[in-house]
Protein backbone atom coordinates (compact mmCIF):
# COMPACT_ATOMS: atom_id res chain seq x y z
CA UNK A 1 0.00 0.00 0.00
CA UNK A 2 1.48 3.06 -1.03
CA UNK A 3 1.06 6.80 -0.15
CA UNK A 4 -1.10 7.60 -3.62
CA UNK A 5 -2.38 3.83 -3.53
CA UNK A 6 -3.90 5.40 0.14
CA UNK A 7 -5.12 8.21 -0.93
CA UNK A 8 -6.99 7.36 -4.61
CA UNK A 9 -8.58 4.66 -2.55
CA UNK A 10 -9.83 7.05 0.23
CA UNK A 11 -11.24 9.54 -2.08
CA UNK A 12 -13.00 6.21 -4.58
CA UNK A 13 -14.57 5.21 -0.98
CA UNK A 14 -15.52 8.66 -0.02
CA UNK A 15 -17.22 9.60 -3.25
CA UNK A 16 -18.82 6.26 -4.05
CA UNK A 17 -20.31 5.48 -0.75
CA UNK A 18 -22.42 8.39 -0.26
CA UNK A 19 -23.45 9.20 -4.11
CA UNK A 20 -26.40 7.44 -5.43
CA UNK A 21 -24.51 5.46 -8.03
CA UNK A 22 -22.99 1.88 -5.83
CA UNK A 23 -19.46 1.87 -4.71
CA UNK A 24 -19.59 -1.61 -4.44
CA UNK A 25 -20.92 -2.16 -8.71
CA UNK A 26 -18.12 0.13 -9.57
CA UNK A 27 -15.85 -2.29 -7.43
CA UNK A 28 -17.02 -4.92 -9.63
CA UNK A 29 -16.62 -3.40 -13.24
CA UNK A 30 -13.02 -2.08 -12.10
CA UNK A 31 -12.20 -5.78 -10.96
CA UNK A 32 -13.38 -6.89 -14.61
CA UNK A 33 -12.01 -4.43 -16.63
CA UNK A 34 -8.27 -3.91 -15.69
CA UNK A 35 -7.98 -7.37 -12.55
CA UNK A 36 -7.39 -4.88 -9.32
CA UNK A 37 -7.49 -6.42 -6.43
CA UNK A 38 -9.81 -5.57 -3.68
CA UNK A 39 -7.42 -3.95 -0.85
CA UNK A 40 -6.67 -5.95 2.36
CA UNK A 41 -9.15 -6.28 4.71
CA UNK A 42 -7.20 -3.91 7.66
CA UNK A 43 -7.34 -1.00 5.51
CA UNK A 44 -10.92 -1.41 4.07
CA UNK A 45 -11.88 -1.38 7.98
CA UNK A 46 -9.85 2.27 8.03
CA UNK A 47 -11.75 3.62 4.51
CA UNK A 48 -15.14 2.56 6.19
CA UNK A 49 -14.38 4.32 9.35
CA UNK A 50 -13.46 7.20 7.59
CA UNK A 51 -16.97 7.75 5.84
CA UNK A 52 -18.65 6.89 8.64
CA UNK A 53 -16.66 9.80 10.56
CA UNK A 54 -17.81 11.77 7.03
CA UNK A 55 -21.55 11.22 8.17
CA UNK A 56 -21.14 12.19 11.90
CA UNK A 57 -19.39 15.33 11.30
CA UNK A 58 -21.87 16.03 8.79
CA UNK A 59 -25.22 14.78 10.54
CA UNK A 60 -23.60 15.83 14.15
CA UNK A 61 -26.40 17.53 15.27
CA UNK A 62 -29.33 15.42 13.89
CA UNK A 63 -27.36 12.05 15.24
CA UNK A 64 -27.53 13.76 18.53
CA UNK A 65 -31.44 14.44 18.36
CA UNK A 66 -32.24 11.37 17.35
CA UNK A 67 -30.86 10.19 21.30
CA UNK A 68 -31.87 12.61 22.80
CA UNK A 69 -35.35 15.16 21.50
CA UNK A 70 -36.23 13.69 19.15
CA UNK A 71 -36.10 10.13 20.02
CA UNK A 72 -38.77 8.37 17.42
CA UNK A 73 -36.56 8.97 14.80
CA UNK A 74 -33.93 6.90 16.56
CA UNK A 75 -36.59 4.38 17.12
CA UNK A 76 -36.78 4.40 12.87
CA UNK A 77 -33.29 4.08 12.43
CA UNK A 78 -33.56 1.00 14.97
CA UNK A 79 -36.46 -0.15 12.94
CA UNK A 80 -35.05 0.29 9.51
CA UNK A 81 -31.63 -1.29 10.59
CA UNK A 82 -33.74 -4.67 12.09
CA UNK A 83 -35.36 -4.86 8.27
CA UNK A 84 -31.90 -4.66 6.39
CA UNK A 85 -30.24 -6.96 8.82
CA UNK A 86 -32.86 -9.59 8.45
CA UNK A 87 -32.80 -9.33 4.44
CA UNK A 88 -29.18 -9.91 4.53
CA UNK A 89 -29.43 -12.45 6.63
CA UNK A 90 -31.80 -14.07 4.78
CA UNK A 91 -30.05 -13.71 0.97
CA UNK A 92 -26.39 -12.79 2.07
CA UNK A 93 -25.23 -16.00 -0.29
CA UNK A 94 -27.44 -15.01 -3.24
CA UNK A 95 -26.05 -11.15 -2.53
CA UNK A 96 -22.17 -13.01 -2.53
CA UNK A 97 -22.70 -14.74 -5.29
CA UNK A 98 -23.62 -11.65 -7.56
CA UNK A 99 -20.74 -10.13 -7.27
CA UNK A 100 -18.93 -12.52 -9.30
CA UNK A 101 -21.77 -11.97 -12.09
CA UNK A 102 -20.70 -8.53 -14.11
CA UNK A 103 -23.97 -9.13 -16.31
CA UNK A 104 -26.07 -8.83 -12.90
CA UNK A 105 -24.50 -5.59 -11.77
CA UNK A 106 -24.90 -4.30 -15.26
CA UNK A 107 -28.89 -5.35 -14.84
CA UNK A 108 -28.41 -4.04 -10.96
CA UNK A 109 -26.81 -0.53 -12.31
CA UNK A 110 -30.29 -0.08 -14.85
CA UNK A 111 -32.43 -0.98 -12.28
CA UNK A 112 -30.85 1.50 -10.18
CA UNK A 113 -30.80 4.30 -12.49
CA UNK A 114 -34.86 3.81 -12.81
CA UNK A 115 -35.42 3.70 -8.96
CA UNK A 116 -33.38 6.98 -9.01
CA UNK A 117 -35.54 8.58 -11.67
CA UNK A 118 -38.80 7.49 -9.90
CA UNK A 119 -38.26 8.81 -6.53
CA UNK A 120 -37.35 12.20 -8.33
CA UNK A 121 -40.63 12.31 -10.47
CA UNK A 122 -43.20 10.10 -8.65
CA UNK A 123 -44.95 10.48 -5.08
CA UNK A 124 -47.53 7.73 -3.39
CA UNK A 125 -47.20 9.34 -0.42
CA UNK A 126 -47.48 12.37 2.76
CA UNK A 127 -45.16 13.96 4.34
CA UNK A 128 -43.77 13.19 7.91
CA UNK A 129 -41.84 9.27 8.65
CA UNK A 130 -44.26 6.47 9.57
CA UNK A 131 -43.48 2.76 10.83
CA UNK A 132 -43.81 1.32 7.20
CA UNK A 133 -41.75 3.94 5.77
CA UNK A 134 -38.97 3.22 8.00
CA UNK A 135 -39.45 -0.62 7.34
CA UNK A 136 -39.84 -0.01 3.68
CA UNK A 137 -36.50 2.07 3.45
CA UNK A 138 -35.03 -0.22 5.68
CA UNK A 139 -35.72 -2.88 2.89
CA UNK A 140 -34.34 -0.56 0.97
CA UNK A 141 -30.97 -0.53 2.16
CA UNK A 142 -30.97 -4.48 2.23
CA UNK A 143 -31.37 -4.74 -1.56
CA UNK A 144 -28.81 -2.08 -2.45
CA UNK A 145 -26.04 -5.06 -0.60
CA UNK A 146 -26.23 -6.17 -4.36
CA UNK A 147 -23.71 -4.71 -6.20
CA UNK A 148 -25.15 -2.41 -8.70
CA UNK A 149 -27.60 -1.77 -6.55
CA UNK A 150 -26.78 2.02 -5.07
CA UNK A 151 -27.47 2.19 -0.85
CA UNK A 152 -28.01 5.92 -0.58
CA UNK A 153 -29.77 5.91 -4.06
CA UNK A 154 -31.99 3.20 -3.23
CA UNK A 155 -32.94 4.65 0.54
CA UNK A 156 -33.27 8.31 -0.45
CA UNK A 157 -35.31 7.60 -3.56
CA UNK A 158 -37.39 5.52 -1.56
CA UNK A 159 -38.16 7.89 1.02
CA UNK A 160 -39.20 10.08 -1.62
CA UNK A 161 -41.30 7.77 -3.16
CA UNK A 162 -42.79 7.35 -0.48
CA UNK A 163 -43.58 11.54 0.15
CA UNK A 164 -40.80 12.75 2.16
CA UNK A 165 -38.82 15.95 1.25
CA UNK A 166 -35.17 15.70 -0.41
CA UNK A 167 -33.60 16.87 3.06
CA UNK A 168 -35.19 14.79 5.24
CA UNK A 169 -34.84 11.75 3.18
CA UNK A 170 -31.19 12.18 2.56
CA UNK A 171 -30.94 12.99 6.63
CA UNK A 172 -32.88 9.32 7.86
CA UNK A 173 -31.07 7.24 4.76
CA UNK A 174 -27.18 8.47 5.89
CA UNK A 175 -28.43 8.27 9.75
CA UNK A 176 -29.89 4.79 8.68
CA UNK A 177 -26.46 4.13 6.84
CA UNK A 178 -24.49 4.51 10.37
CA UNK A 179 -25.71 1.37 11.76
CA UNK A 180 -24.85 -0.55 8.30
CA UNK A 181 -21.67 1.12 8.16
CA UNK A 182 -20.64 -0.36 11.94
CA UNK A 183 -22.46 -3.92 10.88
CA UNK A 184 -19.84 -3.92 7.89
CA UNK A 185 -17.22 -2.92 9.73
CA UNK A 186 -17.30 -5.30 12.52
CA UNK A 187 -18.27 -8.22 9.74
CA UNK A 188 -14.49 -7.28 8.07
CA UNK A 189 -13.25 -7.11 11.39
CA UNK A 190 -13.72 -10.42 12.36
CA UNK A 191 -12.77 -11.79 9.28
CA UNK A 192 -9.17 -10.10 9.56
CA UNK A 193 -9.18 -12.10 12.77
CA UNK A 194 -9.44 -8.68 14.99
CA UNK A 195 -5.85 -8.49 14.08
CA UNK A 196 -5.00 -4.96 14.19
CA UNK A 197 -1.07 -5.23 14.12
CA UNK A 198 0.76 -4.15 11.06
CA UNK A 199 -0.79 -0.69 10.43
CA UNK A 200 1.16 1.99 9.11
CA UNK A 201 0.63 5.75 8.26
CA UNK A 202 -0.82 4.82 4.64
CA UNK A 203 -4.50 3.23 7.00
CA UNK A 204 -4.22 7.04 8.88
CA UNK A 205 -3.94 8.83 5.21
CA UNK A 206 -6.70 6.44 3.72
CA UNK A 207 -8.82 7.39 6.66
CA UNK A 208 -8.71 11.07 6.24
CA UNK A 209 -9.02 11.03 2.42
CA UNK A 210 -11.92 8.84 2.72
CA UNK A 211 -13.71 11.50 5.74
CA UNK A 212 -13.06 14.17 3.66
CA UNK A 213 -13.82 12.93 0.32
CA UNK A 214 -17.17 11.81 2.45
CA UNK A 215 -17.72 15.24 3.56
CA UNK A 216 -17.76 16.60 0.07
CA UNK A 217 -20.04 13.82 -1.36
CA UNK A 218 -22.66 14.51 1.73
CA UNK A 219 -22.56 18.04 1.07
CA UNK A 220 -22.98 18.26 -3.30
CA UNK A 221 -25.46 15.54 -2.84
CA UNK A 222 -27.89 17.46 -0.47
CA UNK A 223 -27.53 20.53 -3.07
CA UNK A 224 -28.55 17.76 -5.87
CA UNK A 225 -31.74 17.16 -4.01
CA UNK A 226 -32.48 20.70 -3.25
CA UNK A 227 -32.19 21.34 -6.81
CA UNK A 228 -34.22 18.41 -8.04
CA UNK A 229 -31.37 17.37 -10.25
CA UNK A 230 -31.11 13.73 -8.50
CA UNK A 231 -32.27 11.83 -11.28
CA UNK A 232 -29.07 13.01 -13.20
CA UNK A 233 -27.54 10.11 -11.39
CA UNK A 234 -30.35 8.08 -12.31
CA UNK A 235 -29.19 8.62 -16.09
CA UNK A 236 -25.60 7.51 -15.74
CA UNK A 237 -26.32 4.51 -13.99
CA UNK A 238 -28.70 3.62 -16.80
CA UNK A 239 -26.04 4.13 -19.19
CA UNK A 240 -23.19 2.62 -17.28
CA UNK A 241 -25.56 -0.64 -17.17
CA UNK A 242 -26.25 -0.79 -20.86
CA UNK A 243 -22.34 -0.58 -21.56
CA UNK A 244 -21.76 -2.90 -19.04
CA UNK A 245 -24.39 -5.35 -20.47
CA UNK A 246 -23.01 -4.69 -23.89
CA UNK A 247 -19.56 -5.34 -23.43
CA UNK A 248 -18.06 -6.65 -20.13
Amino acid sequence: MTFLNAIISGIVQGVTEFLPISSSGHLVVLHKLTGFSEPEILFDLFLHLGTLAAIFIVFSSEIIESITTKKRIGFFILLGSVVTFVFVLFFIKNIESAFSNVKLVGAMFIVTGGWLIAGNFMRFGTEGMTVFKACLIGLAQGIAALPGISRSGATISTGLFLGLDGQTSARFSFLLAIPAILGAFLFKAKEAGFNFSGININYFIGFFAACIAGVISLKLLLKVLYKNKFHWFGVYCILLGIVVLLFL
